[in-house]
C-alpha cells in the first residue's frame, strides 16, 4: 500500500473544464479519480487519497492526502502548476511595540486610535477565550464591520458563546489529523500550547491595569492594537502543519479580516519538494 502524506497543490484555475460548476468540484473529481485507480483495502487511516481543503483566496488550489505516485500523475494533469510537501514549522513570537518604534503619545500608534475596529486574523495555535486580555469591557463601542463573514466555531472545551465583541471569531483546521488521531487531539479552537494566546495578547490584547509578575513590576499591559478585534484561526497541531496554515489564511481572507498575523519564522525551514510542469 503506498504511503500517503499531506501536500499543498497549486492549480491554474483558468483551465478548469466547463463541465464543472466550481473549482471545488473539479478538485474533488481529481482526487476521486485516484480512488478508482487505486482500489486498496482501507487498513490505515491514510489508505486512500483525500481532499482536505479547497483554497480560492490566498491562492488557487487545494490541500490533499496523496502518495508520490499520485502526485506524479497529478503533475501531468490539466492545470497543474506545482505541489509542495506539508511540513511542520517552528513557532516564533512577535516582538513588542518597541520593535516598530511605536510611541504612545505621538505618531502612528495614537493616530490609528490603537487599531479601533480593525479585524486581525491570527494564524496560530488557537486561544484561551477566558484570558482577561480578550474581554470586551472598556473597548470603544461599535458594530463589527458589515464585511465581516466569520463565525465562532464551537467544539471540544470551547463553546461558541465564548466569543464576544473583542474575540469575534474562531475557526480550526485539522481534517487530516482527525482522520489519523481521532482520540488524541482537542477538536476545537482551544489553545493547547499557549503560543496563540500569548501572541494574540501581544498583537491585540485589551488594556489590563492590574498586571504584574507575581506581584512585581505592576502596571498596565496592552497589545499593539488594543482596540482591534480578533479572529483566531487554529492551524497549529503538535508543531504545526503548513497545509492548515494556507487553509487558515484562505478562510481569513474570505471572512473579511483587515490584517493577517503570521507569527513564526520560516527562513530556516527545510525546503519543500516541488513538481513543476517545466
Amino acid at each position: 500500500m503506498p504511503k500517503r502524506s499531506t501536500s499543498i497543490v497549486y492549480i491554474d484555475t483558468f483551465l478548469m473544464p466547463k463541465a464543472f460548476s466550481g473549482h471545488h468540484y473539479w478538485y474533488l473529481s481529481i482526487i476521486d479519480s485516484f480512488k478508482f485507480t487505486n482500489l486498496e483495502s482501507p487498513h490505515t487511516s491514510l489508505s486512500s487519497p483525500l481532499l482536505l481543503y479547497t483554497n480560492d483566496n490566498a491562492y488557487h488550489g487545494f490541500g490533499a492526502v496523496l502518495s508520490l505516485d499520485e502526485l506524479e500523475t497529478l503533475n501531468k494533469s490539466l492545470g497543474f502548476i506545482s505541489a509542495c510537501a506539508d511540513k511542520p514549522f517552528k513557532l516564533a513570537t512577535t516582538y513588542c511595540p518597541e520593535f516598530l518604534s511605536l510611541k504612545a503619545s505621538t505618531g502612528l500608534w495614537p493616530a490609528s486610535n490603537y487599531g479601533k475596529d480593525i479585524i486581525i486574523g491570527i494564524i496560530d495555535s488557537a486561544i484561551w477565550p477566558e484570558h482577561p486580555s480578550f474581554e470586551d469591557h472598556g473597548r470603544p463601542a461599535g458594530k463589527v464591520s458589515s464585511k465581516w463573514k466569520g463565525k465562532c466555531e464551537g467544539g471540544q472545551q470551547f463553546n461558541s458563546s465564548m466569543c464576544n465583541s473583542k474575540l469575534i471569531g474562531v475557526r480550526y483546521f485539522n481534517a487530516a489529523l482527525k482522520r489519523k488521531f481521532r482520540s488524541s487531539i482537542v477538536d476545537s479552537a482551544r489553545d493547547t500550547t499557549g503560543h496563540g494566546t500569548y501572541v494574540s495578547s501581544v498583537v491585540a490584547g485589551n488594556f489590563l491595569t492590574w498586571a504584574s509578575f507575581d506581584g512585581y513590576a505592576e502596571g498596565t499591559t496592552k497589545g499593539v492594537a488594543p482596540y482591534a478585534r480578533i479572529s483566531m484561526y487554529k492551524v497549529v497541531w503538535d508543531g504545526g502543519i503548513r497545509c492548515y496554515v494556507v487553509a487558515g489564511m484562505d478562510q481569513a481572507i474570505a471572512d473579511g479580516v483587515d490584517v493577517i498575523a503570521l507569527p513564526w519564522d520560516t527562513s530556516k525551514q527545510q525546503k519543500s519538494y516541488h513538481w513543476n510542469l517545466s
